[in-house]
């Protein structure tokens, strides 16, 4: 079992607590494991250099519930929880399939940062990776999380191991998700100014020959945003986190066997993605994927038990939704808009820059955030003008959209809702009280194969009663 010894000595290597620190607090609490670690938080850490308005504690609940584990059972590496290389993991902020995001501390220079650590097992993607990387590090835009350098970390007995980590600008706020979990649905206004600025900065990352892969919610930071009464002002602000996943867009896909590995989020990958065919406009798709939930509170389609083959069907084959089904107070022109970038050939989405331009269009003149170019290595851009204070409430409710239905919507719904539920997966068939004009369905049910049969079975019989009557 570990001894406070230990713990001192990688406390103290690791630089976590100096020496004289740890020397002075273990002697104040001899033997006493949860009176030093009171007395090690309460004072500043060492690498604090003043710039908060306040103190952090010297160890963080993350730190010190590493701490008390492996104190505890004596299990798992507590080195490579507190520290990786020259940064001291602060909090642990998620962990996917592409690796663990921590909130860390870079020593040189003193800064705080995100940590996320990546595994490439082969010598062909450490390459790829480390081209990628240096390619990141060009890109310099506000609407996009600042990559400042990756690593690949070592061994106890200082080889390299098969695991990196990037360091990437932290940035302060709340990724979309949890804010829409909070709030709901966002005013169409402040989504919009969230859109252009989201989109000059895909327009910088595609033009340096770079796809994301994995755009969603919870992958957008938004700053600024302070709960109070579900509201959301339009001087907040939207950030691009996380390229774990990204890729060069002109990289050819090689395919060594039959098994896919699929890159991206379900609710939000574009339909060329699930047939590995990601390009830049995949981005567009999954950027419109999630305004469309940011208005709504709720992704384009929603399948039963999150089933990766329903996925698949909704994004490749079932209609495009309208927002304004279920937020009426999209106005049409934002509809097209989100329409567009979720059609499914990606020639028809346009580019980042045309589609900025488009959503800048959408605002009042004097509200109109600049346009931001691609800034050279070393430069510097700004997106934001002064941001006008209007606040947009917004509800946890989701308003039904109410309009007159034909005489031929009422009288063909029953037959169709009876159709789509014979031939239609639940991925592929109409949110109830949402559905869509009766071509719309029509058009739906006559994309499915077992549909054109049965029709065909139908013709022949009726020829055949018809010659032999």
């Amino acid at each position: 079992m570990p001894t406070l010894a230990d713990l001192g000595h990688i406390l103290i290597t690791h630089r976590i607590v100096s020496a004289p620190r740890w020397q002075r607090v273990a002697k104040a609490n001899p033997g006493n494991l949860s009176a030093i670690l009171d007395a090690l938080t309460a004072e500043p850490p060492e690498w604090w250099t003043n710039d908060s308005s306040s103190p952090p504690p010297g160890l963080t609940d993350y730190q010190r519930q590493a701490i008390e584990a492996w104190y505890e059972t004596g299990r798992g590496a507590l080195a490579r929880q507190l520290a990786l290389n020259q940064f001291i993991l602060l909090e642990q902020l998620g962990q996917g399939g592409q690796g663990t995001v921590y909130k860390a501390r870079q020593l040189s220079p003193n800064r705080f940062v995100a940590i996320k650590t990546l595994r490439q097992d082969s010598e062909a993607r450490r390459v790829r990776f480390e081209q990628e990387a240096k390619a990141l590090m060009r890109i310099q835009h506000p609407a996009v999380a600042r990559f400042y350098l990756y690593e690949r970390l070592r061994d106890s007995a200082g080889k390299p191991t098969d695991e990196y980590l990037i360091a990437m600008e932290y940035v302060e706020g709340i990724d979309l998700a949890r804010l829409l979990l909070q709030v709901g649905r966002v005013a169409w206004p402040v989504v919009v100014r969230w859109a252009v600025q989201l989109l000059d900065g895909f327009a910088v990352i595609h033009r340096m020959g770079l796809i994301h892969r994995d755009v969603k919610p919870g992958n957008i930071m938004i700053s600024g945003f302070v709960a109070h009464q579900n509201e959301v002002s339009t001087s907040t602000t939207a950030k691009l986190l996380d390229f774990g996943a990204v890729k060069p867009a002109r990289e050819v896909v090689v395919r060594t066997g039959t098994k896919r590995i699929f890159m991206g989020t379900r609710e939000y990958a574009a339909p060329e993605q699930w047939m590995e065919e990601t390009v830049t406009a995949s981005d567009l798709y999954a950027l419109g994927a999630t305004f469309f939930e940011a208005l709504t509170g709720r992704p384009p389609y929603l399948v039963e038990g999150r089933d990766v083959m329903g996925f698949l069907k909704a994004h490749t084959q079932a209609p495009v939704p309208h927002v304004s089904d279920f937020n009426p107070e999209v106005p049409d022109a934002l509809e097209r808009l989100i329409r567009q970038m979720l059609c499914k050939d990606p020639a028809d989405r346009g580019d980042a820059t045309q589609l900025a331009r488009a959503f800048r269009e959408l605002l009042p003149v004097r509200e109109r955030p600049p346009a931001v170019e691609a800034a050279p290595s070393g430069g510097i851009s700004r997106l934001h003008g002064p941001a006008p204070q209007d606040v947009f409430r917004i509800s946890k409710t989701i308003p039904q959209k109410i309009e007159e239905k034909t005489l031929w919507d009422r009288i063909s719904h029953p037959f169709f809702t009876i159709l789509e539920r014979l031939f239609l997966s639940p991925a592929l068939r109409p949110v109830a009280g949402h559905e869509p004009p009766a071509g719309q369905r029509l058009a739906t049910l006559l994309r499915q194969p077992l549909v054109l049969i049965t029709l065909g079975l139908l013709v022949v019989l009726v020829i055949w009663l018809m010659w032999f009557r």
